[in-house]
């Protein structure tokens, strides 16, 4: 059985977010919002260019919890998501997930999960909860 991870243990990835990998996930996700994928509409947005999708960032998240922390055998029970800032095409985004606590009897961790861009501004701010097999 997987040794559970302790309260203040942290794990951290990076992702550079490629137009390429935009126009991926819209197709396979189905959301073809221009405001990701049309220059021209997006020109035209609050934003003033292309944004990465909400949803394909905070997917960086899931991979952190699966691969590193608590790592393999990772069940998702619940994941908050507040979108802080957008994510433009081409951003390098770092996804930070912290044990804050931890219930062994029942193999529950809480992780508090944050992405962060290049300048440092949360993009991305969150609670993870997950069941460890």
């Amino acid at each position: 059985m997987k040794e559970l991870p302790v309260t203040g243990q942290e794990a951290e990835s990076t992702r550079t977010y490629s137009s390429e990998d935009v126009t991926a996930f819209a197709n396979i996700s189905g959301d073809k919002n221009p405001v990701h994928l049309d220059e021209e509409f997006a020109a035209g947005s609050i934003f003033k260019q292309r944004i990465v999708h909400g949803m394909f960032v905070a997917s960086q998240i899931s991979e952190l919890v699966a691969a590193k922390l608590p790592g393999p055998g990772s069940i998702y029970l619940n994941q908050t998501l507040s979108f802080k800032h957008p994510v433009y095409h081409g951003d390098e985004i770092r996804c930070v997930a912290k044990v804050v606590n931890v219930k062994e009897e029942k193999r529950i961790v809480e992780l508090s999960t944050q992405c962060f861009n290049t300048s440092g501004t949360i993009v991305i701010d969150g609670t993870a909860i997950i069941k460890l097999l």
